[in-house]
């Protein structure tokens, strides 16, 4: 935490920090006033706030929380890049208290900074030069090889409603697998975002299904909706494996598994398996396609040019997911643009298990075999 703090204006921080500690929460909370009362607040100041409340508590050394982890983190990067003498720091560590909207970007370009730092490369960050209409890639790494770095958003308004509506089939067909005694792989494919309508159709068919206990591809062109549905097991009957797999010929929106295990046995009981898919592309991938569209621009094109993207999930299979269908899509974008050598797709996902808070990161380091200049070392993220 003090290396965070040492960076930033303290005069800022402690106005921020009052600022935080002066809330008081309705006293009617009926009003659900209170409901999202932290997004006033700056990001940075607030996960100060929080790490420091969370260390007075008690046990708070043998209980790390995801605060205390992204804080820790933020840290160990400006001291990595402090300590290599990274050209333009300062100026770079400004923006982290500048603005709501430039915090997260920022954060990742420390991210993105620091991984080279620790590779022993140099790093430096370049000048935006909004006045005179140039645009300029966010880093220099060696003095040759440029990288733009873009942190997408967290869910769109459509991709929350799009969520909602297929966590409402899932949460009632598992609700008919406990009733009618039997497990089922459920796949659910629409021709548009799904709407009230959609969720109560599907409902209703899979309930039919699941009592005359069917299975295979029931389309219903009508409503532009295909349901597949697969018998897995009897309810609370032991199947001996330690794991479930489950291949789809396409790729998924949403997709989650399901079941019970206990540590130490091989068994497991009442798998479920839920996908569900959109004709219509969701935006999180749409916009990681669009963002190396304009990341391109930002690159010189006269020297070997990378684009970073961080997805900004939270559900570690949805991070499978989406790195898999990005591949294909991302390696498309690279064939006809010889500016980009390659482009790296990046996520991190904090979990809870039985060895407490895991942290989970992951990159996909994909090279453009086209790349009018390619990269000279190995990039950060490839195995």
């Amino acid at each position: 935490m003090s290396e965070v703090k040492d960076v930033i204006n303290r005069e800022w921080l402690n106005k921020e920090l009052q600022k935080i500690e002066s809330y008081a929460p309705p006293k009617d909370k009926t009003k659900l006033s209170f409901i999202g009362y932290t997004d006033q607040y700056h990001p940075l100041a607030f996960l100060i706030h929080q790490v420091e409340k969370q260390l007075k508590a008690p046990g708070a050394n043998e209980n790390a929380t995801e605060e205390m982890l992204r804080l820790t983190q933020l840290g160990e990067n400006l001291s990595i890049l402090r300590q290599n003498s990274t050209q333009r720091l300062d100026h770079e560590t400004c923006n982290l208290s500048a603005s709501l909207e430039s915090y997260e970007k920022t954060v990742y370009e420390l991210q993105v900074a620091a991984a080279y730092a620790r590779a022993k490369h140099k790093v430096a960050f370049l000048e935006e030069k909004p006045s005179e209409q140039i645009q300029t890639p966010d880093l220099l790494i060696d003095d040759r090889v440029e990288v733009e770095c873009k942190k997408k958003d967290g869910q769109t308004d459509r991709d929350k409603r799009n969520h909602e509506n297929w966590k409402l089939i899932m949460r009632k067909a598992s609700s008919m697998m406990g009733y009618l005694r039997c497990n089922y792989a459920v796949i659910v494919k629409t021709q548009r975002d799904p709407v009230t309508e959609d969720v109560e159709f599907a409902l209703k068919k899979l309930e039919y299904l699941m009592k005359n206990e069917q299975q295979g591809r029931f389309p219903f062109p009508e409503k532009g909706i295909g349901i597949s549905l697969r018998t897995l097991s009897k309810i609370d009957v032991p199947i001996n494996c330690n794991s479930i797999e489950f291949g789809s010929s396409e790729d998924l929106d949403f997709f989650t598994i399901a079941m019970e295990k206990k540590a130490g046995e091989p068994l497991i009981r009442n798998p479920r398996i839920f996908g569900f898919k959109s004709a219509l592309m969701p935006d999180r991938i749409k916009s990681v396609i669009e963002s190396v569209k304009k990341a391109r621009k930002q690159l010189s094109g006269d020297r070997p040019g990378l684009i970073y993207v961080d997805l900004n999930t939270m559900d570690t299979q949805m991070m499978e997911l989406d790195f898999r269908r990005l591949d294909t899509m991302v390696k498309d974008q690279l064939r006809n643009n010889s500016t980009i050598s390659g482009a790296v797709i990046t996520s991190e996902v904090f979990r809870r298990d039985s060895r407490g808070l895991v942290y989970t990161h992951k990159a996909k380091v994909i090279r453009n075999p086209e790349a009018k200049h390619p990269v000279p070392f190995k990039i950060v993220g490839e195995p």
